[in-house]
């Protein structure tokens, strides 16, 4: 039993994936599982955190069953960023998990709002932060408590020490990642016992206990790393390292990714920083996307129609939103949305659309650019809209790098090239 084996562990709203792979980073297995989401409408969005852990520990449990000529060196898991809950000092659970878009925090974001600088990634009824005041005030909690991230309560279970989180999922509950530590305006509002340590992605921070070794069949221990969020953790799928490289993600919203050597922080723009190693990941998100196109067109008239546009042709010039207000590359909750004339051939008003997302794209390209002063120098795409190939060339017309392949789009993949390298190449 000689061949060492790593495992990442994707953990979303509506399900578990895991996956095994071997030291030159081949998928070995993978096992996923739904989890069962309660229906209830927003601002409220919670989990039971119990019955996440449960699905995690089935998933790993047939997972293990396929690795008997393996043996697990590292797990690390990733969760969806702003998912936040509350432990007593002994790691029982003492509040439901408030899931990434819950927002019913608005009178705490408000406290947020007159203490934390303008640059903090803990505003919002949606951060970490609101969600944790918003817990702190609903169940009377006084003393004995601490916060956990969604990823930090599945690495508890799974055997790490209580009381650690990673900078990346802590980055929305305002921990600062340029400073390396919870600023003073936050100890104002939060009791620093309730905060986590915080530590690079990757860090040891403990071992499977004896219990689960037994349950999954093994007679060796592996190792828990700190893990990551969602996002980050589907970038390091990609394969993409390089200061230089774009990771555009075609869902229904266009969210930019961008490797630099340092961090920038522009909120009046709706610019943000992760930090990932040695380097950043600067990026923003569009209100623009594939949600457009979904309220115009079906997937086979997408494809269809596609085949029909003419890129000889000057598109018209479309603004696609669906409601007004926009995040990133403008800051603007008026702007209205431009999908206005729409031509009488629909192939023209595709393009037009596909065409407006790719200058919403090389706009926000060009600011990452001239705020972290570091040059694009290639683009990989993941995302629904990435297969469509006309939408490639017109979009490859407009931002003239170099596109490249993802390796994998899987963010359990990601997680599992975190629990091998341990973010070294970046």
């Amino acid at each position: 039993m000689s061949n060492n084996a790593y495992i990442g562990i994707d953990l979303g709203t509506s399900g578990c994936r895991a996956i095994a792979i071997s030291q030159s980073g081949d998928v070995i297995a993978q096992r996923q599982q739904p989890i069962a989401t309660p229906l209830s409408p927003l601002p409220k969005s919670e989990q039971d955190p119990h019955q996440q852990w449960l699905v995690v520990k089935s998933v790993l449990t047939t997972l293990f069953a396929q690795l008997n000529d393996y043996q697990v060196k590292n797990i690390a898991v990733d969760a969806t960023s702003g998912s936040v809950m509350v432990v007593n000092n002994s790691g029982k659970a003492l509040t439901p998990l408030l899931m990434y878009n819950d927002a019913r925090a608005v009178t705490e974001s408000e406290w947020i709002k007159q203490s934390a600088p303008s640059e903090s990634a803990a505003h919002g009824a949606s951060s970490g932060l609101a969600k944790l005041l918003h817990l702190q005030k609903q169940y009377d909690l006084k003393s004995d408590f601490q916060l956990l991230h969604q990823t930090d309560w599945i690495n508890v279970n799974l055997g790490a020490d209580l009381g650690i989180s990673d900078y990346n999922n802590a980055l929305k509950t305002g921990y600062d990642p340029i400073q390396l530590s919870w600023p003073d305006w936050l100890l104002a509002l939060v009791p620093e016992h309730v905060l986590p340590k915080v530590v690079k992605p990757g860090t040891t921070i403990g071992q499977l206990p004896d219990e689960l070794c037994k349950q999954f069949n093994i007679d060796y221990v592996p190792t828990i790393v700190a893990g990551t969020t969602d996002s980050i953790a589907a970038l390091l799928a990609t394969g993409v390292n390089n200061i230089g490289d774009g990771v555009t993600s075609l869902g229904s919203t266009l969210v930019l990714k961008f490797i630099t050597d340092k961090a920038v922080f522009k909120p009046e723009q709706g610019i943000y920083s992760h930090r990932l190693g040695k380097r950043w990941l600067v990026g923003g998100a569009s209100n623009s996307g594939g949600s457009v196109l979904r309220n115009f067109f079906t997937d086979q008239e997408l494809e269809n129609l596609s085949e029909q546009i003419d890129l000889t042709i000057k598109p018209v010039s479309y603004y696609p939103l669906l409601t007004p207000g926009e995040r990133f590359p403008e800051l603007n909750p008026d702007l209205q949305p431009r999908l206005t004339p729409r031509p009488n051939s629909d192939a023209d008003f595709l393009q037009g659309i596909l065409s407006g997302i790719a200058d919403i794209e090389t706009k926000g390209y060009q600011l990452l650019q001239e705020y972290s002063q570091n040059k694009l120098t290639s683009i990989c795409t993941v995302g629904g809209g990435a297969s469509n190939q006309i939408w490639q060339t017109i979009r490859q017309q407009q931002l003239v790098v170099p596109f490249i392949k993802p390796r994998y789009t899987e963010a359990a993949y990601g997680a599992a090239l975190l629990a091998k390298d341990q973010l070294q190449h970046y």
